[in-house]
């Protein structure tokens, strides 16, 4: 298959996959409608911002296949790495702050809390990923 084809291919998938992410928002939509349980609309409310925001990354995607490619250039990356490396900071404590919350609650039944707790630390975790990928691609390109 072609270069071409692939990024056909790809496109695609995206468009198809923004279909369940439009699914997604309005069934989490419809769970929160019927319930008043502050736990299960939080839950719903994080699904529905995560699928907003995996839209909008669809659409990048799409576009970059479509319209026009990104690219990325040294310059754009140093203008703002100070301020990524601060970002990069927070988020590392973000993440020892969750552990210090879990550890406190170690041994505990405090299920929620810890369900909670796991979440924010995933999520953390998951901005240090993406700010490491993006140091990487710095890296890459300007060694």
């Amino acid at each position: 298959m072609s270069m071409k084809e692939n990024l056909e291919n790809l496109a695609g998938t995206m468009k198809r996959w923004q279909k369940l992410e439009n699914a997604a928002i309005a069934q989490t939509a419809r769970i929160m409608e019927e319930t008043e349980h502050p736990l299960i609309r939080a839950v719903m409310e994080v699904i529905q911002n995560d699928a907003k925001n995996h839209y909008a990354i669809q659409q990048l995607i799409i576009d970059i296949v479509e319209k026009e490619y990104v690219n990325v250039f040294t310059d754009d990356l140093v203008k703002v790495w100070d301020s990524i490396e601060k970002h990069i900071q927070l988020e590392k404590k973000t993440i020892e702050m969750a552990d210090e919350s879990l550890k406190a609650l170690e041994g505990s039944k405090n299920v929620v809390q810890l369900y909670l707790l796991d979440y924010l630390r995933a999520d953390e975790e998951k901005h240090d990923k993406l700010l490491a990928d993006l140091d990487r691609i710095k890296k890459a390109m300007y060694p």
